[in-house]
Parts: structure tokens; sequence; C-alpha cells
């Protein structure tokens, strides 16, 4: 450590209590860059900092003007000081390397509070290769004093038993437990039971195995609530004990954001359906499943008539509502172990599993074109659509996916030139009053 970084420890001793050594501890140890200044000048950068910035002592940058972090593009906004900079809570902006080679990063500035002593810590995280998703994910709470305090990760000590020796204010929020309710208790309160019964006996050297390597588990707040979160453990001594410093992180927002992705990339983003790629799959699953229980399937092509008009003449708006009114009342229509996707504009496909005969399916068929055919009035206008339907049974007109898939479009295109349901190859079912009774039936 240099010289002028002994009167940040002093200051750091006076203000942290006993907690002090480990504190500091945790500050070499933390993978953000970590920058203490005084009077903008930088008196202190951790190792990691140093790696960031390509720089192979602190001694490169020790005495310099916080000022030579950054980009020339945030001098402006870096000349305004640390106090001003130490109100906001994020602040996005880029730093520099040695090599002149600029990082996006997230920098958080904090006053250390001591009296008569213009400090700061300032931490930055780099976001230059996940900048899209970080920002959409980024939850910060604001940092308080002094230097572990500051950092929006929770950061969780506990002795070799798993007795809880510090918990931040970042942990008090992921927990839900204030400090004083958690330090002295054991980490098993943190987890649910199935991980707590891992730690065996040595609590700690038990939660130290379990995150040696970091990754993802579940914690439990106060309230019993389970949440992911992602956590990582360092071993470090204490005087004569062994100690464990944990860094916690609630990715709950992180995990609903990537169901969310994982939602939009296998249903239309207007009706809700399945769309194309999950409707390959479900097909691929559905015949898995035919072949092991010797079972039929019919493929349903559905394909909207009429409905060119209603986007021509009241625009697209009034033509999403008619799409999202079919796709609800053809679901609804259909049992629960079948699927409808939207692989089109105005065309649909259903895969209906378990068919016991032709009367089945014009029975199916019959409900699916009731359910396109329901009046819907739109802003005082009624919209009524048709449907042209091909239908393509497994196995006896295909036993492979794309194959049942081809020839129910065949069957479809068929239909449509004859006004009629299409059960491939060339079986036409006309569309008249005895048809639809047949939804009726059982």
């Amino acid at each position: 450590m240099t010289t002028c970084f002994e009167n940040e420890l002093r200051l750091l001793e006076a203000s942290a209590g006993d907690g002090w050594e480990i504190r500091l501890n945790l500050l070499e140890r933390m993978q953000n860059l970590i920058v203490l200044a005084r009077q903008r000048r930088i008196v202190f950068v951790n190792p990691a900092g140093l790696r960031w910035l390509g720089h192979a002592a602190a001694s490169d940058l020790v005495g310099t003007d916080i000022g030579a972090l950054f980009h020339s593009d945030y001098g402006e906004l870096v000349e305004l000081g640390l106090e001003l900079l130490a109100e906001e809570k994020v602040i996005p902006l880029k730093m520099m390397r040695r090599d002149g080679v600029a990082i996006e990063v997230e920098m958080w500035v904090e006053n250390l509070g001591a009296a008569g002593e213009d400090t700061y810590i300032i931490e930055a995280r780099n976001i230059s290769e996940q900048l899209k998703s970080a920002r959409a994910l980024r939850a910060r709470e604001q940092w308080l004093e002094g230097i572990i305090n500051t950092v929006a990760d929770g950061i969780v000590t506990v002795d070799r038993n798993g007795l809880v020796q510090t918990f931040n204010p970042a942990a008090e929020r992921i927990f839900d437990f204030k400090a004083e309710e958690i330090i002295g208790k054991n980490i098993r309160q943190l987890v649910p039971d199935p991980i707590a019964k891992k730690l065996g006996t040595e609590a700690g050297h038990g939660w130290h195995e379990i995150l040696a390597l970091g990754g993802e588990l579940m914690g439990m707040r106060k309230d019993g609530d389970v949440f992911p979160m992602e956590a990582s453990v360092s071993e470090m001594q204490q005087g004569e004990n062994i100690a464990y410093a944990s860094v916690v992180r609630d990715i709950t927002a992180r995990k609903r954001a990537e169901e969310h992705i994982r939602h939009l990339a296998h249903h239309d983003a207007l009706t809700g359906l399945p769309n194309r790629f999950l409707f390959a799959d479900r097909l691929e699953a559905a015949i898995t499943r035919a072949i092991r229980h010797k079972t039929r399937i019919a493929l349903v092509f559905i394909d909207l008539n009429r409905f060119k008009p209603v986007n021509d003449v009241y625009g697209h708006a009034v033509g999403d509502k008619v799409l999202i009114g079919v796709a609800n009342r053809v679901r609804a229509c259909l049992r629960k172990t079948d699927t409808v996707a939207r692989v089109g504009g105005d065309e649909f496909v259903a895969i209906l599993e378990e068919i016991s005969g032709e009367q089945q399916i014009r029975r199916l068929a019959a409900k699916i074109l009731l359910a396109v055919a329901a009046p819907e009035t739109i802003d005082g206008i009624v919209h009524s659509l048709g449907a042209s339907l091909g239908i393509a049974l497994y196995p006896e007109d295909a036993t492979e996916s794309v194959e049942l898939i081809d020839k129910a479009d065949k069957a479809m295109y068929l239909a449509k030139r004859n006004g009629a349901v299409c059960l491939y190859p060339d079986v036409l079912w006309q569309i008249d009053a005895e048809f639809h009774a047949e939804a009726g039936k059982s």
C-alpha cells in the first residue's frame, strides 16, 4: 500500500470498527474496479481495476488526477467534481485503458464521510459485453457510507461454523433481515432447507465448498420467500481464524427477463399462441408420444377467409383485434392436449392428438370453423370470418413431421379452392348445416 493510502486506512479503521480488516480484504477481492481518490488524486486502485485499465502496478496511477481514467467525452462531467457525482445513484460512462481502448462502465461514487477529508470511493463495473441486457436488468439501490456499504451486491461474512459476522445494507435488502437480526445467527437461515442440510456441521466451511466455483443457487428471505441468487465466496484469514466472505446478488429480475425472452422466442407476440418454432417442437413431441402409445394425430392447417378486407378497410389495429379474437376462440374450443399455433399472418395450425377416427376429426374441424366464424363486434362493426381447413393424419399420411406439414398444407390449398374442408389427399367435406352440426356431437 502506498503512503497516501495509509491515511485512508486510518479513516476506515476509525469509521468501520472491529470489522475494518475484513472490509479492506473484501475491497481487494472485489472483481469490479475500485478507486479511492482524495482531492481528485488517486490514492488506491484495487488489483481488478489495474487489470481492467491495463496497468501493471498501482504506482502507474497513484498520484494522478482522477480525470485521466475517463474518456474525453465525459471530461466535463468529471470536472463537475466527485461531490456532485456522488449525488447520482448510477453513472453510465466510458473509462480509458492504458492502450487507448474505451471501456463502457457503470460507476458509483460515494464520499467516505470522514470529517475534514475530501476522500471518495469510486466503483465501476465493466458492461462492455452485456450493455444491452445490463441496461434492461440494472436495478441498483442507493449506496451507503463506508467501503463495503457502497457496493450494490450483498456482502455476507461468516465464520467456520457458519455464524454471520457482517451483513451489509445490500444484503439487508436482498434477504429482508436487518443486520442486528442476523449477525450471530447461522447462514442456514438465508437458504432453503435442501441447501441448509448440505452445509454440514461446520456450515461456514460447507458454504465455502458449495460456492467455491461461483454460480447460482436459491436464497431465502426473512418471510420464507425463496428466490434465485448469484453468489461467490472467498476464504480469508481473520487473525488466527478462517472467515468466508460471500458476494450475493438477487437475480429475480434477470430470471424473469430471461423467461420473458424465452417466451417471446417461442410465442406469437400478438396472440400469445405458440409460434412456428414452438409448433415444430410440439409436433415432434406429439409424434413421439403417438409412437409410444400407438395413437393417431390430425394436423390441421387453418387459413382465414375474408381477413384481408378487414385490414384494408378498417386498418391493422382492428385486424389485430380480430386475429386475437380468433386465436382465443380456437384455443378455447379444442382440448387441453391439443396445440394451436400461429404460423403466418392469417394462418394457424392445430395439432390434435389421440384421434380415434374420422367422426372425431369432423367434429373438431366443425368446432374450429364455428370458432373462427363467431361474430365479433369491434368499434361498433360486426366482423365474421371463415376458414379453409387442410388435414393430414399421422401415421396414415406421413410418419415424419416435415412430410406431415407438407401434406396438410397441400390439403389446405385444395380446401381453399373448393370452399370446403379437405382431408388429405382429396377428401372434401362441404361446409354446410350438417357439417356444422358435427360440432355438437360427443
